[in-house]
């Protein structure tokens, strides 16, 4: 059985981070493996602090999996150093499967985790980097307020780091701009106004699934989508405050 990695810091509380992503990869029929690449102390209300993974225990875990499982993706989220950023990015360059990245810079709460010089390495060699509106400006820095500015910081990214960018749409009227090959594509969906724990793990996740499965970056857009909305709309209250994407 084909498996998608994931390699991302861990929420204790479920909601988010590598719970997602391997929930996810395994209702979209993969078998799931997984690297830890910070321990979060979280939950639905807010972050208390973090403690990375030391770059060589990042590095083992890689190693291990790489040397027993048959990837057919990965998808990269939380990762806090840039010294991480480079023992990842060294060891899944060559690999000749579909690579997401999903920044993590700043958690829905407020906590921030990383700067965006960390994303700069890990973009250089993946093949799609999944920012938000906030992340996007950050990398690009361009604002993105609207559609027209999204477009153009896609268009900035891809140019820094030759890869294909997905910026979510949250706050653009629930556009996503997709900039793929030199052409730009917007993704519509139906949205839900409510703040939900976990959905850009999800989407990441998915999006990195049907990758693996031979779709378009486009398609593979489509149908994540529709998938997050469907987890959404079965959302759990799991805790005290936020929902959580129920997969």
């Amino acid at each position: 059985m084909k498996s998608v990695l994931a390699i991302a810091g861990l929420d204790p509380s479920g909601g988010a981070g590598i719970l997602a992503d391997v929930k996810t990869i395994r209702a979209l029929g993969f078998f799931p493996s997984s690297v830890v690449t910070v321990i979060t102390f979280q939950n639905t209300c807010r972050v208390n602090g973090i403690r990375e993974i030391e770059a060589e225990c990042i590095e083992r875990q890689i190693s291990a999996v790489l040397d027993d499982l048959k990837l057919a993706g990965i998808k990269v989220g939380l990762v806090c150093s840039k010294r991480s950023a480079k023992a990842i990015a060294k060891l899944i360059k060559d690999l000749k499967i579909p690579k997401v990245v999903d920044p993590v810079i700043k958690a829905t709460v407020g906590f921030e985790f990383s700067g965006e010089d960390v994303y700069s390495i890990l973009a250089e060699v993946c093949d799609v980097i999944t920012p938000n509106a906030d992340e996007a400006s950050k990398l690009s820095g361009i604002l993105v307020r609207d559609v027209k500015s999204a477009e153009r910081a896609a268009r900035s990214i891809a140019d820094m780091f030759g890869c294909s960018v997905v910026i979510t749409g949250g706050s653009l009227g629930g556009m996503d701009i997709v900039f793929d090959s030199g052409r730009v594509f917007v993704i519509e969906g139906e949205i839900v106004r409510s703040e939900i724990h976990g959905t850009g793990c999800v989407y990441s996740s998915a999006i990195t699934c049907y990758l693996a499965k031979g779709l378009s970056l486009r398609e593979a857009c489509r149908r994540a989508r529709e998938f997050v909305y469907k987890a959404i709309l079965n959302s759990a209250e799991v805790g005290r405050c936020l929902k959580v994407v129920n997969v």
